[in-house]
C-alpha cells in the first residue's frame, strides 16, 4: 500500500464508489471468520464528514486507501482479563485485535487482491477515529455514556481498523438509540462524576486512569508473564450499560444483502 499522501479534506475529489455490496459482504466475512465478534466497512470519502474527523485537518492516509475495515472484539463481562493493561501490546484482547488484522493483511490481497495496512492507536499520521468509523460502518451508535453501543454488545467491545484500497459499499450506518427513555445507570456509576448535566468530561475520566495506574499491583494470570503488573482501568459506565436488549436484532452487513451470518454470539 502506497504511503501517506492523501490528506483528509481532499478525499472529495474520488470518483463514485462502485457500487459492490458482494465485495462488502466477502469482507466482513472474513474478518468475523478470523475471529472478529463485528465487522464493518465504511468509504473514507463519509468518514472525512464524520464528527471527530472534522477537527483535523493535518492527518494524511494513504493515497490509495479508498475505504475502511473496522473490527470488533468482544469484551465480556466475566472474561475481565481481555482488558487487562499488561505493557506487552497493551491488552490479551488487543493482541487477539491484532491478530485478525494480521490474518486479513495475508488473505485479503492473497485472495481477493485488497491490499491491507493496519492502523496503529495514536498514529497522527494515520489518524482515524475509531467510533466515528464503527457508527458509519455499522456497528453501533454513540451512546450518552461517550462509548459504541453495539446492538449484540453494548459497549463491552473493543476495536482496531485498516485500510482498503478496495472500493466497497458501505454496510451502515444503522438505525439504532439504545439511549432513548434510557435510565442511564452508566452516567450514575462514574466514579469520578464525569457526566455532569449529561456532558462528558475526559479530564474527570483520566483522572480515574491516573488512579488506576497508580494503584497497578503484580497478578499472575495466563495472559501474562509472571510477576508483571497489569492496570484495570476502570470499566464501570461501560459494564452498568443496560445494552444488549433481548430482542436487538443484528445487523453487520450492507442493507437488503440476503446473507444470514455466522457468527459466535
Amino acid at each position: 500500500m502506497a504511503g501517506p499522501g492523501r490528506l483528509c479534506y481532499n478525499y472529495g475529489i474520488v470518483s463514485a464508489v462502485t457500487n459492490k455490496p458482494h465485495l462488502s459482504r466477502i469482507i466482513i466475512q472474513r474478518a468475523l471468520a478470523a475471529g472478529a465478534s463485528l465487522a464493518g466497512v465504511v468509504d473514507l470519502r463519509a468518514l472525512c464528514r464524520s464528527p471527530a474527523h472534522k477537527t483535523t485537518t493535518s492527518t494524511r492516509w494513504p493515497s490509495d486507501a479508498r475505504a475502511a475495515l473496522v473490527i470488533a472484539l468482544e469484551h465480556a463481562a466475566d472474561t475481565p482479563a481481555l482488558d487487562w493493561w499488561d505493557g506487552n501490546q497493551g491488552t490479551p484482547g488487543n493482541r487477539e485485535l491484532i491478530r485478525i488484522a494480521q490474518q486479513l493483511q495475508r488473505e485479503l490481497p492473497q485472495d481477493h487482491g485488497i491490499l491491507v495496512q493496519l492502523i496503529p492507536y495514536h498514529d497522527p499520521r494515520n489518524e482515524l477515529f475509531l467510533k466515528d468509523t464503527a457508527v458509519l460502518a455499522g456497528l453501533g451508535s454513540i451512546g450518552r455514556n461517550n462509548l459504541l453501543i453495539t446492538p449484540a454488545y453494548g459497549p463491552r467491545v473493543r476495536l482496531r481498523a485498516l485500510f482498503l484500497t478496495a472500493k466497497v459499499q458501505a454496510s451502515g450506518p444503522i438505525d439504532f438509540d439504545p439511549c432513548r427513555n434510557c435510565p442511564a445507570p452508566c452516567l450514575a456509576a462514574c466514579p469520578q462524576n464525569a457526566f455532569p448535566e449529561n456532558t462528558y468530561r475526559r479530564s474527570r475520566c483520566r483522572r480515574q486512569m491516573k488512579k488506576d495506574e497508580s494503584t497497578a499491583h503484580n497478578h499472575q494470570a495466563s495472559t501474562q508473564p509472571r510477576g508483571k503488573a497489569c492496570v484495570k482501568y476502570c470499566r464501570a459506565c461501560e459494564l452498568a450499560c443496560l445494552v444488549p436488549l433481548p430482542t436487538t436484532p443484528r445487523s453487520d452487513l450492507p442493507p437488503d444483502s440476503g446473507l444470514e451470518l455466522t457468527t459466535n454470539c
